[in-house]
């Protein structure tokens, strides 16, 4: 198949209103030939009328005209000439055809009138005088008339002249546009060479000084590209470098415990030496795990997906209910609080059950045996709060504003974590336009996350949680 091409294109797009314009030139210029042709012939038949008004003044008297007028009227051609002499008093005094029956009498002293009249299957155009005879009283009318044949071949003869030569310039404009597209695409020669002179790595906007305003369009878009590209970059950058900080620790570990295991061969030690092994091969599961849900957050946003209409009740419902075997088996009681009717978001499923999993994780972890762990749902009109709260020790006022912050531990923490799991939930909460607060649980120990979202429609009215601290 041919590529594309803009000037193809160009001339195409060209060639029919080219091709009309070049048939309404031929009309227009025919009516215009035809019309200055009827004023040509009409002068030139006036002018007629007048010579056979001034013959007949100069036979004065006669009742009939003489043969010098007639053989100088009826002369031989074509397009013959027709004419009238008629007296008011006695009649036609001579007439190659009958035309004055036929049309309106001329006032006498005005000049010619020109009329169109149909003879019989012609179309003639007559010019008519009338002049008074001062010694017998009488009025002649003269007229003469001539056919449109003539008018019509002239500009016919014209047309054929003059359509050659527009469609001669017309091939001439398509040719100048076909140069002068070829022109005008050598101003994309600068953009062309500052791409090819750029190197892999650089991704920042481009130089649009010389850039014409028409491909503006094209150098935003190509900018807007560059930049998504760059944040995927940037966010590919920030994996490989999470990634190798979080398990840089756990490969060590995993590597002293081989030697050890090498050197004492002992069954006790090295059964000792594979009980750390397993321990810090499941935490290096769980961090690249939450590195993963991290990436995953982060990237950009697929609308596709993003725009799904989500049950937020019945999500925080199903997961508790799936997670009380753990909570259970880790002596936490899990519970669950919040509306029985449908509380609807727009958002992405997959991403809202990874924050809730985060957050129940964190607070399963840090409420310890015989504690509690409560997620709830509290609906204002507008406004939905999604909230786990833990029996733990809690943290320190002080840290809250940093919760959320990637790898952060508070230096009082006595848990092993990666310090990522806040960090998705609040990159989840910012992809779907929601904040994420922290505080005191309701028995002032422990911690309280909070997400805020915007329903989809006014909920009923719920309980009001308390003031917290954003992260």
């Amino acid at each position: 198949m041919r590529p594309p091409s803009l000037r193809r294109r160009l001339l195409t797009i060209l060639v029919v209103p080219m091709a009309l314009a070049w048939l309404g030139s031929g009309a227009l210029i025919y009516v215009l030939a035809l019309h200055y042709a009827n004023v040509s012939y009409d002068r030139s038949l006036a002018d007629g009328a007048r010579a056979l008004e001034r013959l007949i003044r100069s036979e004065s008297g006669r009742e009939r005209l003489s043969p010098q007028v007639r053989i100088l009227m009826e002369y031989e051609s074509a397009d013959p000439a027709y004419y009238v002499v008629r007296s008011v008093q006695h009649g036609v005094l001579a007439s190659n055809i009958d035309l004055v029956s036929s049309m309106p009498l001329p006032l006498v002293g005005a000049a010619p009138r020109l009329d169109s009249v149909t003879v019989g299957d012609r179309l003639l155009r007559v010019a008519s005088l009338a002049l008074h005879d001062d010694e017998s009283g009488d009025t002649i009318i003269v007229a003469t008339a001539e056919t449109m044949a003539a008018r019509h071949a002239l500009a016919r003869e014209i047309l054929v002249g003059t359509l050659p030569i527009v469609l001669l310039l017309i091939a001439i404009v398509l040719l100048l546009v076909w140069f002068g597209v070829a022109r005008g695409l050598r101003l994309l020669e600068p953009l062309v060479e500052q791409l090819a002179e750029r190197r892999a790595r650089d991704l920042s906007p481009l130089d649009q000084a010389r850039v014409p305003v028409e491909i503006r369009p094209l150098t935003d878009t190509i900018d807007a590209l560059l930049a998504r590209l760059r944040e995927q970059i940037d966010l590919q950058e920030r994996f490989i470098a999470d990634a190798a900080h979080q398990l840089r620790t756990p490969l060590a570990g995993l590597r002293l415990q081989a030697e050890r295991a090498l050197v004492d061969p002992r069954p006790e030690a090295v059964r000792d030496a594979l009980a750390h092994v397993e321990r810090l091969s499941a935490g290096a599961g769980r961090a690249a795990g939450q590195l993963l849900a991290l990436a995953r957050a982060q990237a950009v946003i697929d609308d596709a997906t993003a725009s799904i209409t989500v049950d937020l009740a019945r999500l925080a419902r199903e997961y508790v209910a799936e997670r009380v075997p753990d909570a259970l088996a880790a002596g936490v009681d899990l519970g669950y609080e919040g509306p029985a009717h449908v509380v609807e978001i727009t958002g992405d499923p997959v991403m809202l059950r990874e924050a809730l999993v985060n957050l129940v994780d964190n607070a399963l972890s840090y409420a310890g045996p015989r504690g509690t762990v409560t997620v709830s749902l509290a609906c204002e009109p507008r406004t939905c709060m999604l909230t786990v709260e833990d029996s733990g020790p809690g943290i320190a006022e002080a840290w809250w504003p940093r919760l959320g912050e990637r790898f952060f531990r508070p230096p009082d923490s006595r848990r092993d974590g990666s310090g990522l799991g806040l960090a998705i939930v609040r990159r989840i909460a910012e992809r779907h336009g929601a904040t994420v607060g922290f505080g005191r649980a309701r028995d002032g120990r422990g911690l309280r996350a909070t997400v805020r979202f915007t329903t989809r429609a006014g909920a009923p009215a719920g309980s009001r949680v308390p003031g917290e601290s954003k992260a």
